[in-house]
């Protein structure tokens, strides 16, 4: 393998992190408003990089980003987080996780550091759905710690839950790591994804309605069903077809997604 081989390529707009300060002095006299990506590292089988939260959630920001830069609603990219709260995918290996503590206490600070650099508009944008919870507090602790910041937690999940079927080609429960997730991935890094790489793995559907079905608080229902363990559901990492993965699938996927970010972030933050 070649030292000057190419792993993926990420395209422009750039986060904070691919920024000069000068640019984010020159950004901040347009906008006050920030995405910040909240990814994870985590096992996804072996179709998909550990990083595709992290990744996941960075482009879902960077289209965000270009939609409504053409309406008109600037914004910056905050650096991608790139860890999450993660337990229930311990069992396999490579993944890192924090406590919910811990990641509260992270996106929180960098959220306050560069509230210091003139920020005030926080909307936290998840690549792993895992890490909701401690969003939630971490933006409420954000509100209460400054005397004019804002913060909303987008949670895509729940727009996307609804026309999944009318999307995706497979006929069963896909979740983590399945026909969706993979399809968004190879949309925009094919260079990492491996979809031949994987085989089917579905659950029984009163199983799966407590992972991601619709009573689930992340899909837009009103329980929440904590996750002890991700083996014990799959030994494989995900579950789905990640083999039924097109990009086809994944740009009809991340159309809903930033159709509906865009579309709160405008009547939310920029009245319109």
């Amino acid at each position: 393998m070649s030292d000057t081989e190419i792993l993926y390529i990420q395209k422009r707009p750039p986060t904070l992190t691919e920024m000069t300060g000068a640019e984010v002095a020159a950004a901040l006299k347009q906008t006050d408003v920030l995405l910040l990506p909240v990814g994870a590292t985590e096992n996804h089988g072996a179709p998909l990089p550990l990083g595709t939260d992290s990744m996941e959630a960075r482009e879902i920001c960077r289209r965000a980003a270009l939609q409504l830069e053409q309406a008109g609603c600037p914004v910056v990219i905050g650096p991608v987080i790139p860890f999450g709260t993660s337990s229930f995918h311990m069992g396999f290996p490579g993944t890192v996780t924090l406590r919910s503590q811990t990641l509260i206490s992270l996106i929180k600070e960098v959220c306050l550091s560069l509230y210091a650099s003139g920020f005030r508009k926080y909307a936290l944008i998840h690549g792993h759905d895992g890490s909701l919870p401690s969003m939630m507090v971490a933006a409420q602790e954000i509100v209460d710690e400054t005397p004019d910041a804002q913060a909303l937690v987008l949670n895509w999940l729940t727009p996307l839950s609804k026309v999944y079927h009318t999307i995706q080609t497979s006929k069963k429960g896909e979740g983590h790591g399945g026909e969706g997730e993979t399809s968004r991935l190879l949309a925009t890094h094919p260079e990492l994804v491996h979809p031949e790489l994987g085989v089917p793995h579905h659950l029984p559907p009163e199983v799966m309605a407590k992972i991601q079905g619709p009573e689930h608080i992340k899909t837009g229902g009103g329980v929440f069903y904590a996750t002890r363990s991700y083996r014990a559901h799959t030994p494989y990492g995900y579950i789905g077809d990640p083999a039924l993965a097109s990009v086809a699938t994944g740009e009809k996927g991340y159309a809903v997604i930033v159709d509906w970010i865009t579309s709160v972030l405008r009547r939310d933050y920029f009245g319109r």
